[in-house]
């Protein structure tokens, strides 16, 4: 990863403003993190990728990483005895590893995932305090290279009360709900955590959509951000676009829970501002790369000879800028303030590719070269 005061860079294609539009053989230049000029043709003091194809980094939103030390945990059990809190093979394994572990795991998971160009993170930290205040120190060192890592803190049922949520409010950068099981204290997390994230896991299994935890959790909660959501009507699509909450899909995780497949094409044609994310580290590696192309793949079976792959890429990246609050296009006068990455066009097929957006999806895994902050990533 380059981190100079000036860059500049030719490429023979690139993913331009928030649309993402195709652009063939240019120049970017960045001064002090920020895109100050792009050119049309190729700059002679400028390195030069000519079959480099130029995409703003992705947003992994939605992960466990501290599941990172519990590696393919309960492979042969079903979901609720994995993962359910709080007595779970999950919860057995992390509390067996003593603070330090738990935040080495964290930050060794992070860079891997840095390594398929997410270089910002939203994570979901259990153990209570304790838990966020790991994440919290995790986050610092994170911060130092260049990673963008959102916490998102839980309490125990047995702390909450609101000093320990103000403590945790200043702290986290939001409240990550397991799901409506776990509804104690759910206005008071509500009104503390009023103006930052507010995420919770919902309808990822058919029980706990049956159980109606969309529309309670919306009176209740009111939650900015769902995970999941796997089970969602088009009703509730719809309502979860016009109250402007934002829904991350984990299909590998929901496949691999065989809970299902989201529905990412009736998502879609709702509106809905869709993000994706790679869930729980134990169990799956944060490759934005294969959630991108089963996204693709499931639309394909929700929506015969669609073409869906501009929407996709959007989600792991410009709906998830809009979310957060950040500049991650690539534009004049941008910061670089998420990343981007070069990948290899020419072996990989991508420039010969009758539709760039598909193959970039389906073939783009090979990063050339990276833009941004992010500094000695190992």
């Amino acid at each position: 990863m380059e981190n100079k005061e000036r860059i500049s860079i030719n490429v023979k294609l690139g993913l331009i403003g928030r649309e993402l539009e195709i652009k063939e053989n240019f120049n970017i230049e960045i001064e002090n993190g920020i895109i100050t000029h792009i050119g049309n043709g190729f700059s002679t003091d400028s390195i030069t990728f000519s079959n480099g194809i130029l995409i703003p980094a992705f947003v992994n939103s939605h992960v466990h990483a501290a599941d990172f030390v519990c590696q393919e945990m309960g492979y042969n059990k079903p979901i609720h005895e994995v993962v359910g809190d709080p007595k779970s093979i999950k919860y057995e394994c992390i509390n067996n590893y003593s603070k330090d572990e738990i935040e080495k795991s964290i930050i060794k998971f992070v860079y891997r995932a840095t390594k398929f160009g997410s270089y910002t993170i939203l994570d979901f930290r259990e153990q209570g305090l304790v838990g966020s205040m790991i994440g919290y120190s995790a986050k610092q060192e994170l911060s130092l290279n260049g990673v963008k890592y959102y916490l998102l803190g839980r309490l125990e049922e047995n702390e909450i009360n609101e000093t320990n949520l103000h403590l945790l409010y200043k702290v986290s950068d939001g409240y990550g709900l397991s799901s409506v099981s776990n509804n104690l204290g759910i206005n008071k997390i509500k009104n503390i955590f009023y103006n930052k994230i507010r995420a919770v896991h919902i309808s990822e299994t058919i029980k706990q959509w049956l159980r109606n935890d969309f529309e309670y959790i919306i009176k209740e909660y009111e939650p900015n951000l769902i995970i999941h959501g796997t089970h969602l009507s088009e009703e509730e699509f719809r309502i979860a676009k016009e109250r402007n909450i934002s829904v991350v899909l984990c299909p590998r995780s929901n496949m691999w829970f065989s809970v299902g497949l989201p529905k990412v094409v009736n998502a879609i044609k709702n509106e809905v501002n869709l993000l994706i994310g790679t869930d729980n580290g134990g169990i799956l590696d944060p490759n934005m790369w294969k959630e991108m192309e089963i996204l693709l793949l499931i639309s394909r079976i929700e929506d015969p000879t669609s073409d869906y792959s501009l929407n996709i890429l959007k989600a792991a990246t410009i709906n998830a800028y809009d979310f957060l609050k950040i500049k991650g296009w690539i534009e004049e006068g941008n910061p670089i303030e998420a990343g981007l990455l070069v990948i290899e066009g020419e072996k990989s097929g991508i420039l010969n590719s009758n539709n760039k957006y598909l193959g970039i999806i389906k073939r783009g895994n090979d990063i050339i070269y990276s833009l941004g902050a992010i500094q000695n990533i190992i």
